[in-house]
């Protein structure tokens, strides 16, 4: 999510479009936004961590419960407890329910744009998603998806926000999302747009698996 690649192709476009200044300045609060992120988490012990799981994640198409993602960009960001991560694979991928069950996560993170998908699968599977603390304990809650036909850093970094602040509510206490969200919207596309996502159906909240 941070990386040189992305910086070095908003030079370039800075360059070529001469807006090399507001270039810099996006490219800037980036950085400083991956250091809070880190610098909230980075002391956190693991075994003071919950363990997390993203589903439900896009990519070739939209996927249900079971499309994941191992080494998790906004989980990464804030040092997360990601169970995927234990597979060894990075990326997006699908995983056996089975293996879900076994990891037993903590908290669950969802894309709501697909819970379509999930909620199909409730139906026939409810006993799975109702054997699971996380949805036993109401700890499901919204990844809004990043990655169309390109990543959007913007929604990436608000995701990262997010997690961070279901994962260490103490630590984000003083993160609202909604005025977090469009602050990173405004600087980096020149507008707030917290709202439209809104009102598109994508919102940071809790989520009801079935319903």
């Amino acid at each position: 999510m941070f990386d040189d690649s992305f910086y070095s192709a908003l030079d370039l476009i800075g360059n070529v479009m001469e807006t090399q200044e507001h270039c810099t300045e996006v490219v800037d609060y980036i950085k400083k936004c991956q250091t809070d992120l880190n610098d909230r988490t980075k002391d956190i012990p693991d075994d003071q961590k919950p363990t997390v799981y993203t589903g439900a994640v896009s990519f070739k198409g939209a996927h249900g419960f079971e499309g994941t993602y191992g080494a998790y960009p906004p989980f990464d960001a804030v040092n997360g407890k990601n169970v995927v991560d234990e597979t060894g694979k990075t990326g997006a991928m699908l995983i056996d329910l089975e293996k879900v069950m076994g990891w037993n996560p903590d908290i669950i993170f969802l894309n709501p744009s697909n819970m379509e998908l999930v909620n199909e699968d409730y139906k026939k599977n409810a006993a799975f998603y109702d054997g699971l603390k996380a949805v036993q304990n109401g700890e499901v809650y919204s990844q809004i998806s990043y990655n169309y036909n390109w990543t959007n850093m913007e929604i990436s970094i608000a995701d990262a926000y997010y997690a961070g602040k279901i994962i260490y509510p103490k630590q984000f206490e003083n993160i609202d999302m909604a005025k977090k969200a469009d602050e990173i919207f405004t600087v980096m596309l020149g507008q707030p747009f917290y709202e439209k996502l809104v009102a598109d159906g994508s919102k940071f909240d809790k989520i009801t698996i079935g319903e």
